[in-house]
This record gives C-alpha cells, structure tokens and sequence, in this order.
C-alpha cells in the first residue's frame, strides 16, 4: 500500500499549469470594470464636472466588462456544470477563502452598477416610454424605470442623492472586486512571483491604467459615430488622458516596490525570479516598461497628449501592456517550476476551451454586449444634456 501511494504521488508530480489564457483576461475585465467605475464616480460622488458627460457612458462600460468577464471563468473550468460547485461547496471556509469572497463580489457588484445606472437615466427612460406606441415597448421602458415615472423636481433631487448612495458604496466594492483578484496570487505560497501583499495593490494600480486606456479607446468612437452630434470632446479626453498618465505613475511606483522587494531582498526566491525576468527581461522591459507604460506617460503629460490620434494611441498601448502584465504575471508564475529546475513553458492553443479563440470569442462578446447596452440606455441623449450644442470639432 505504501509503494501504491508513493507512485500515485510521483505521477501527480506535473508541470501543466492550472490557469490557462482565459485567467489573465479575467483579470483584465475585472480591474478594467472597476477602473471605468471609479471613472464614473469621479463625477457622481466627488463632484468633478469635467466627468459629468461621460460618467454615465463609463458606468455602462463598467457594466457590460463585469457581465463579460466571468465567461473566462466558466470556459476556463473545461467542464460548464462544474461552476454550481462554487455556490454548493466551501462555505465553511469563507474568512480564508479569497475565490469565495470572489463569488459574492461577482453577484453583487453587476447589480449595484445596474442599479446605478437606471437612477441616473430614469429621467431619460421614463420620456421613451412616454414616446412609445407599442405595448412591448412600453412594458419593456416602464420595467427599466420600476413604475416610477415622476419627473418633478423632488424626485430627480432623490435620484441624485440616490445616486450618489449608489456610487459611494461601489467604490469600495469596486475595489475588492478587482482586489480579491490580487488577493488570490498574493496567498500562494508555492509561486514567488505571487507571494507578496502587494499583489492586490499592484493589480488595483494597473487596473486603472487599463481602464482608463479603453475609455480612450471606446469614447472617441462612440462619440464620432453614435452621438447625433457627431462630435469628441477634446477636454473630457484630454482630462482622461492625463488621468492615464498619473495612473501609470502609481503603476511603476507600485511595481517598483514589487520588484526590489522580490528580487533584491527576497533571500530564498531571489535566484528563480532572476532567472524568469532574466528569461523575459526584453519582453518586460522594453515592451511592458518602456513602449506600453513609460513612452504613454510621457505624451499624456506632453502637447502630444491634447491630441486626439496620440490619445488614443497611447490608451491602446496601455490598455495592452497591462494586459501583457496580467498575461507575465498569471502564466508566467506558473513557469517557474516547483518540483524542477529552469523554467516551464507554456504555448496556448488557437481553438477549444482556454483558447485564443475562446479569449477572441469573450472580446466580440463584450462589444456585442455594449452595443446592446448602448442601445437600451440613451448614453447619447445624457451627453446632449451636457454639451448642448457647444462641442468642439
């Protein structure tokens, strides 16, 4: 019996990693979420009127990357029933159980920006079902709006205060829902790369690099093709890029704590981890580092970064380099190897579950989903309501 468990021990002994592509895109989606929120809240809860046009269209992107991004999750278990097991089982170990707290953020978080959402355009809801003429139509708005259809001042002041409840309270969700993600790496014991507190820190500080990148992506297109204004507003864009810049700031700083605490002072790991970043050192430095976070920073604090083809250049770069960190850190901690010395590899497949085209597939979703949304909530007519008849060319 004893040399039957001693061979079923040795057989257990893998290098195949147990997270696959889908993790980093997970991560990607989650911190993207949470940064577009706080991007919304800047102008919902702390009052900055620079934000005030895109705040809702922000809240909506928030929205619909949360909705997307537990697909990763699902795909990445290969077997779809097995997600049940997270809601049946485990409970008892819920204070020490980051991917439990994860299930709660991931059921509450989605409704509380639904919530939201529906506060700060009632207004608008309640004139579409007004405006409409078929009983569907009208059912469909008058459920958005939950029966309330009072415009008077009273009740818009409520929706305000409403609001501005609503947002309060998700900052902190916000947080932890993009946090717990961090948490998760900086727990494992067995990955030096992971093991540090620093680790929600870093994924919440490079969340708001990719978040705000694809606002730079995303609100240019939407406000050039989908608004009947047709027009971008250069201020909210240079204001959003400048906010990339300061994020990529905190970003390295973070990073910088990370990687001399890893390395330099790291007495029993610090010869595995400088064998990985010596592997990949090119790859972080002058792709991750230097081309999609230090050459950002710098034009979003330049002249370049008032112009609208450099803002969104560099909210593209930067939403990608995180997304490269998020892909070194999740597959890469899985390289180094625990029962073997040098370094795994690990190369994804192009079709099936864990996929690039899985990761493709969860992508064209989130776009079929934000235009769903955009189409639903009148995003365009808030914006009116802002800019009048006053934007910039």
């Amino acid at each position: 019996m004893d040399m039957m468990q001693t061979v079923h021990t040795l057989t257990s002994i893998t290098p195949a990693r147990p997270w696959g592509l889908d993790i980093p895109n997970y991560f990607w989606f989650t911190g993207s979420s949470a940064a577009a929120f706080i991007v919304s809240s800047f102008a919902h809860v702390f009052g900055m009127k620079k934000f005030k046009p895109i705040a809702g269209f922000s809240l909506l992107v928030a929205f619909v990357l949360l909705v997307a991004a537990p697909l990763n999750l699902i795909d990445d278990l290969r077997q779809p029933g097995r997600m049940i097991n997270f809601f049946l089982y485990g409970w008892e170990n819920f204070g020490t159980s980051p991917m439990k707290w994860g299930v709660l953020l991931l059921a509450t978080y989605p409704v509380l920006i639904l919530a939201e959402a529906l506060v700060l355009y009632r207004p608008f809801l309640v004139r579409r079902l007004q405006e409409a003429n078929r009983g569907v139509t009208r059912a469909f708005y008058k459920g958005l709006t939950l029966g309330r259809t009072d415009l008077s001042e009273e009740a818009l002041h409520k929706d305000e205060r409403l609001g501005f409840i609503l947002g309060a309270v998700g900052i902190p969700l916000a947080l932890c829902v993009h946090g717990y993600t961090g948490y998760i790496l900086g727990v494992v014991h067995s990955s030096p790369l992971w093991h540090t507190p620093l680790m929600p820190i870093l994924f919440l500080a490079s969340a708001m690099v990719s978040g705000t990148g694809l606002l730079l992506v995303i609100l240019p297109v939407a406000q050039r093709f989908f608004t009947t204004t047709g027009r971008i507003d250069k201020e909210v864009m240079t204001a959003l890029a400048r906010l990339l810049g300061w994020s990529i700031i905190i970003d390295l700083v973070v990073r910088f704590f990370w990687l001399t605490f890893a390395v330099a002072f790291n007495s029993n790991e610090r010869y595995r981890l400088m064998d990985f970043f010596g592997y990949h050192f090119h790859e972080i430095l002058w792709v991750e580092y230097v081309l999609c976070l230090l050459i950002p920073m710098i034009i979003a604090f330049s002249r370049l970064g008032r112009r609208l083809p450099w803002q969104f250049a560099i909210g593209f770069v930067a939403a990608v380099g995180v997304w490269l960190f998020r892909w070194n850190t999740v597959i890469g901690g899985q390289t180094i190897g625990k029962t073997t010395a040098g370094l795994l590899s690990y190369h994804p497949h192009l079709f099936g579950a864990g996929s690039i085209g899985a990761v493709m597939a969860n992508w064209l979703l989130f776009v079929a989903l934000l235009c769903a949304v955009l189409l639903v909530f009148p995003w365009d007519e808030e914006m009116d309501r802002h800019y009048g008849k006053e934007l910039e060319s």
